[in-house]
């Protein structure tokens, strides 16, 4: 019987039958004392009516008070047990529910403080194993992220296992999980994985070359790829790329450049030679045919030179942007000139930032102002930067002697050190596309030199580390996704903000956050924050609630392209949402503008809830994230992504305690979740 009926409807019953023994006894008295007695029996009619309704009361009454202060806590005590043995939960249980059930509540908080202490024990013991390599993790993932070429580790069915800052700004929003093939043209990568398996398979273990192309067509990339083996089987492969379109396109240009050189040369070249013939062959050739002959000498050798200084200024152009030019602090410069020449040197200005090799610049002032102080007549040095519209103007200023031309040339025509060659300080200019020259001021002489300016780099706390890396990746997706249990599954967490309540009533999506959980974990780095123009006015209620008003989403795209954006980032996962079918639906009715079906498979947050707290009086967010310990930021409520993040630590506690409460795979979950719509909708009904 434990098992057929609930604890409630157990007392409920207890409390039926305490009430029936109770009206069989009085009535029993009654006819005992009326054939003992004698006399009308309407009287003991009466009476027995009477205490009958009165008995009968005073049980459902005590029933009531019995099932709220007694069996509803604890169900509610043992949910919070149950939910705490299959979740780490640090939150105490509510005592207050319990208060009327003496030293109950206390015992559950002490099993829970004793489960917390021997979980934070076991903490302790693994981070105190564990430590050596928690060491060598964190320095593997510091070179890892911050390396300049991308790399990406992905299975043989291309999910990725791993991926660097630099792969995901080159390829765009990688993710755990995600099929590499979504973000770079599969075909070089097909062919290329098919020359290493064949190289492996004669022995050669060394990397495959070959150029790829981003799924959109923007960017060419120089890639090598590596097999992973493991016991002799192949677990999957690396992937090593750069940017190779800037090359591209100078190698393209270069070319372009030499072609355009020869054909603007080879037409004058050609005409010169060809009157310098006429002029040869006739030496009794007229005065004024002569005179002639030299004016179109003169005319084809101008239109040459002409055509000769604006190739170079092409070239050079298109040299300085592929000189690698980073945002350099003017005190970066000034600091490392202080520590070569420290003696009679002073800087000015505030800081700047300057778009240069700060190496090279550094070298060339540094030969320069050793130059200046050969002569002891100079003194007093100072050099500033300051702005000058779109440039920096690096000036050095100077007691003494100018500085002659021909002595500033000799000194930029010297290598500027070992390690760059016979590159010398001219070459600095030149690619950087500027000159340095000496002027003459009141209050001495002056070097100028200007460069261009950079933008200041923001500066920002330092993000938490994303999780960038998962070598224990779930099975792929199959067909059969129902049968397959929630802990291999991918999610995508995801909330709305929306200008009212009823998208069939012409309300519209404003903003989209989602986030994304492969194996339990939840990817802070893969998120999906995305604010929508609605194509109407946002009314002033709905602005109260989330925040946004039309100013900010004037720039925003619309539904479709943001919709399609997410249907991308959902790809292979299950959708979760706390009250998923409100969300869903404004998502389903814009199926048709947006040209892609949001058919996958959806989980709510409040059905599952229903199901594991049949007794719970609250479902709201904010009360699960209570009853699971988690923390709800008041700044990131009613946002997307805010609401989305906190969903997500919801169902992550969630899912340990679903697999103990019999939804272990997709479908159990997914029937649940039906029964308890229905039942919802009678209840509500």
């Amino acid at each position: 019987m434990h098992e057929r009926f609930a604890l409630r409807t157990r007392f409920a019953l207890f409390f039926a039958a305490l009430a029936l023994g109770g009206l069989a006894l009085l009535i029993a008295g009654l006819w005992l004392g009326h054939s003992k007695a004698g006399g009308p029996a309407d009287g003991y009619v009466v009476a027995g009516a009477v205490a009958g309704f009165g008995l009968a009361g005073l049980t459902a009454w005590v029933g009531l008070l019995f099932d709220q202060n007694v069996a509803r806590p604890i169900l509610a005590l043992a949910a919070d047990l149950t939910t705490r043995a299959r979740a780490d939960i640090d939150a105490d249980i509510d005592e207050a529910p319990a208060r009327y059930l003496g030293a109950l509540a206390p015992a559950a908080n002490a099993i829970h403080d004793a489960l917390a202490e021997t979980r934070a024990a076991q903490d302790r013991a693994v981070a105190e194993k564990t430590a050596i390599l928690n060491r060598d993790k964190a320095m593997f993932e510091a070179l890892l992220r911050d390396l300049a070429e991308g790399v990406v580790v992905a299975t043989p069915d291309h999910r990725i296992m791993l991926y660097n800052r630099a792969a995901q700004g080159l390829l765009g929003d990688l993710g755990l999980d995600r099929r590499l093939t979504t973000f770079l043209r599969p075909e070089p990568l097909a062919h290329a994985l098919d020359r290493m398996g064949a190289r492996a398979a004669r022995g050669e273990l060394e990397a495959e070359r070959f150029l790829a192309a981003t799924a959109c067509g923007e960017r060419f990339l120089m890639a090598r790829v590596s097999p992973i083996a493991v016991n002799g089987s192949r677990v999957g492969y690396v992937l090593i790329f750069h940017d190779a379109t800037e090359d591209l396109d100078a190698h393209a240009e270069r070319d372009h450049l030499f072609n355009t050189l020869l054909e603007a040369v080879r037409r004058p070249t050609a005409a010169i030679g060809a009157l310098i013939d006429a002029i040869e062959a006739d030496p009794e050739l007229a005065a004024s045919t002569r005179a002639s002959f030299f004016h179109q000498l003169r005319r084809e050798q101008g239109a040459l030179v002409v055509k000769v200084h604006e190739i170079a200024e092409r070239h050079g152009a298109a040299t300085a942007r592929r000189w690698p030019m980073p945002a350099v602090a003017s005190d970066d410069i000034f600091d490392a000139l202080q520590a070569r020449l420290p003696e009679d040197l002073r800087f000015e200005g505030a800081r700047q930032f300057i778009r240069c090799d700060g190496f090279a610049i550094t070298e060339l002032l540094a030969r320069v102002i050793e130059g200046l102080r050969a002569d002891p007549s100079r003194r007093e040095f100072v050099l500033r930067a300051s702005a000058c519209e779109l440039e920096i103007c690096l000036t050095l200023d100077w007691k003494g002697a100018e500085v002659p031309d021909g002595e500033l040339d000799r000194w930029l025509a010297a290598p500027l050190s070992e390690g760059y060659g016979h590159y010398t300080g001219r070459d600095a200019l030149e690619g950087h596309a500027t000159e340095i020259w000496s002027e003459a001021t009141e209050t001495g002489p002056r070097l100028v030199l200007p460069l261009r300016a950079a933008k200041a780099p923001v500066l920002a706390p330092t993000d938490p580390r994303p999780e960038f890396y998962d070598f224990t990746l779930p099975p792929p997706v199959s067909d059969e996704i129902a049968d397959r249990p929630l802990s291999e599954l991918r999610f995508v967490v995801f909330d709305t903000e929306t200008t009212g309540l009823s998208p069939r009533a012409g309300d519209e999506i404003v903003q989209i956050g989602g986030i994304r959980i492969v194996n339990g974990r939840i990817l802070r780095g893969e998120v999906f924050d995305q604010l929508v123009n609605p194509g109407r006015h946002i009314p002033a209620a709905s602005t109260a609630v989330h925040g946004i008003d039309n100013a900010r989403v004037a720039g925003a795209p619309d539904i479709v392209e943001a919709g399609r954006r997410f249907h991308a980032f959902c790809e292979g996962a299950v959708l979760v949402a706390h009250n998923a079918a409100f969300d869903i639906a404004f998502l389903r009715l814009k199926e048709d503008r947006i040209g892609l079906r949001f058919d996958q498979p959806a989980l709510c947050t409040v059905l599952l809830a229903a199901a594991l707290f049949p007794d719970a009086d609250d479902l709201t967010l904010d009360a699960l994230a209570c009853r699971f310990g988690v923390t709800l930021p008041t700044a990131h409520r009613h946002t997307a992504l805010g609401d989305a993040l906190a969903t997500a630590e919801v169902f992550r506690h969630m899912l340990g305690v679903l697999e103990g409460a019999g939804m272990r795979t997709l479908g159990e979950a997914l029937a649940r979740s039906d029964q308890m719509h229905r039942i919802r909708k009678a209840q509500n009904y």
